[in-house]
């Protein structure tokens, strides 16, 4: 018996840079978007250690990755990246930046950089953990980016179950119990709110901060 094709959601030959890729949500979000037939970008400094890892769970599937020997991490960084895409597919379609710093100024910094590779409009979806505040740099861009036909958005989550890699799996079980779904969120869910973003039917969404928790956070403590 055949398995069911992955579920498409309109994104069959886009080009999107994952800055962050190779690891945890990142990885997830790639693995997503190449299970959609978008081709995915990922800047990955040579002392990557799981730039291997992450070649061996994306390769054969829909959408191509490309590895390219860069940091996105700076804002010189940044705007090295999408000239190298740009120059190399002639165009940029979505760009995720998963958060690894507070500081997310450098991807403001650049927010020149991006309307001028995103010729014709696109996406940029920030993802991370609510414990880093991304708003106010999600609505900086979002204001900079929109005449460009760019929707900026954030995806945040406050915990992820990551399963026989969780450091307190006692925790991970009490949370679990209080999530009104019955489970925690994992990073496959964090990557379906990223994808969905990107599609044609998100252009509206613009400069939001999107929860995912599976309604952990209507619990209120006490």
């Amino acid at each position: 018996m055949l398995e069911p094709a992955p579920t498409r959601l309109g994104l069959d030959g886009k080009i999107a840079i994952v800055a962050g890729g190779t690891r945890g949500l990142g990885l997830a979000v790639a693995t997503k978007l190449c299970d959609n037939g978008v081709h995915v970008v990922l800047p990955c400094p040579a002392e990557d250690p799981d730039a291997e890892r992450a070649q061996i769970v994306l390769s054969g599937r829909p959408g191509p990755v490309t590895f390219l020997a860069a940091d996105a991490a700076d804002e010189a960084g940044i705007r090295a990246v999408l000239t190298e895409v740009t120059q190399t597919w002639e165009r940029l379609d979505l760009y995720v930046h998963l958060v690894t710093s507070p500081d997310l100024w450098p991807l403001v910094g650049a927010a020149d950089g991006l309307a001028k590779a995103f010729d014709g409009g696109g996406r940029v979806v920030v993802a991370g953990y609510t414990v880093t505040p991304v708003g106010d740099a999600v609505r900086e861009l979002a204001l900079g980016l929109a005449q460009h036909r760019v929707a900026v958005n954030a995806v945040v989550t406050p915990v992820v179950d990551h399963g026989p890699m969780n450091t307190d799996p006692e925790l991970m079980a009490r949370l679990a119990i209080r999530c009104p779904s019955g489970r925690l969120t994992v990073p496959g869910d964090v990557a379906d709110a990223v994808a969905l973003l990107c599609t044609d039917e998100a252009a509206w969404i613009q400069g939001e901060v999107i929860t995912v928790d599976g309604g952990l956070g209507l619990r209120r403590a006490g």
